[in-house]
């Protein structure tokens, strides 16, 4: 595995007896490291690659942090391109272009001018590719290599969801099912609930809200393994309790149960590795080990897809138990 472990000493050296003075820089010569996330994905139609650099500076890091240009490359110094293989065989490569996205997420870093690098080129499943990172400037060189997973085929099952079964009584188990693909190593599902939201002579408002299940993971990455969940519907109810403070506060709205819909992500192995890692620790005393697969770099170069199934309907005792049954009947749902 590819390891690296960061370690900050800081030495102060005062003397008792004498006037004079020592300064300590503790402050280590710069060296041009890149820091790169980056999951190839068959599923989408753009591929982005975050791909900044370590800064280093006197003062506040803090502050340091929210300029842009402490941690962004200058654009025009990179060449940055992908490389596609089938097996050793070269296949060609493309040069990524840049982008600009901001972001109002929480964090200690500049949430203007993040450059990323993208192609809107289409995948293709069975190749491997390779991604190079070149400062023209200094001479600096990384790189990383993932093969891609394929999409996932999702079962359709029945005509409608039924977390109530004929009897009034909750379904014990819905089971879903679906087989591994190469290069996938952790696969998590999400239930994805929607929803018609309406006050009296207003528009209707279409919404959602995702229930997602712990990750599992195959044995093997060379796929064909048959992955299963089961599902109690008296947990969907459950589920849809424990969001009414974040979705179904308001108290003034009409909603409706809309429909259903589930989908599978899956991720490679050291996608697989780089998040169980960085997973939080019991203890803040433990030191915590950084995983990297870029070479000459640190973060990560990885594989991801995401496969949906069909939007489907709910059966209408799931629906009568929205809107009158225990765990739901304060949400505000209506019968159609």
């Amino acid at each position: 595995m590819k390891f690296k472990y960061l370690t900050a000493l800081a030495f102060v050296f005062s003397t008792l007896f004498y006037s004079c003075k020592t300064d300590v820089d503790v402050i280590a010569p710069y060296k041009e490291i890149a820091v790169v996330y980056g999951l190839l994905d068959v599923s989408q139609s753009i591929q982005y690659i975050k791909i900044n650099k370590v800064f280093l500076g006197k003062g506040d890091a803090y502050v340091m942090a929210q300029n842009p240009d402490s941690n962004n490359f200058v654009p025009a110094d990179m060449n940055i391109i992908l490389e596609k293989y089938n097996g050793s065989q070269f296949l060609g490569s493309l040069v990524l272009d840049t982008t600009m996205i901001s972001t109002e997420s929480d964090g200690n870093f500049s949430k203007q001018n993040n450059i990323i690098y993208i192609t809107r080129e289409p995948l293709q499943k069975d190749l491997n590719y390779k991604l190079k990172i070149e400062n023209k400037k200094t001479g600096y060189k990384a790189e990383s290599s993932t093969g891609i997973i394929n999409n996932i085929n999702i079962p359709q099952g029945g005509s409608a969801y039924s977390f109530v079964g004929s009897d009034n009584k909750y379904t014990p188990n819905n089971s879903i099912e679906w087989t591994s693909q190469k290069n996938g190593k952790i696969y998590e599902l999400t239930f994805r609930f929607h929803y018609k939201e309406f006050k009296p002579g207003s528009d209707t408002l279409y919404k959602s809200v995702d229930w997602a299940f712990t990750p599992q993971y195959t044995p093997t990455t060379e796929g064909g393994v048959p992955v299963k969940k089961s599902i109690k519907g008296e947990d969907f109810f459950a589920f849809l309790k424990s969001v009414k403070s974040v979705c179904f506060s308001d108290n003034s709205y009409k909603r409706i149960a809309w429909r259903g819909q589930i989908f599978v992500t899956a991720a490679g192995e050291d996608f697989q590795i780089y998040k169980d890692l960085n997973a939080p620790y019991s203890s803040n005393f433990q030191e915590k080990p950084i995983y990297t697969n870029i070479q000459n770099g640190i973060g990560i170069f990885n594989t991801r897809v995401t496969s949906y199934g069909i939007q489907k309907p709910f059966n209408a005792n799931t629906i009568n138990e929205i809107v009158n049954g225990k765990y739901t009947n304060d949400l505000g749902f209506i019968k159609p």
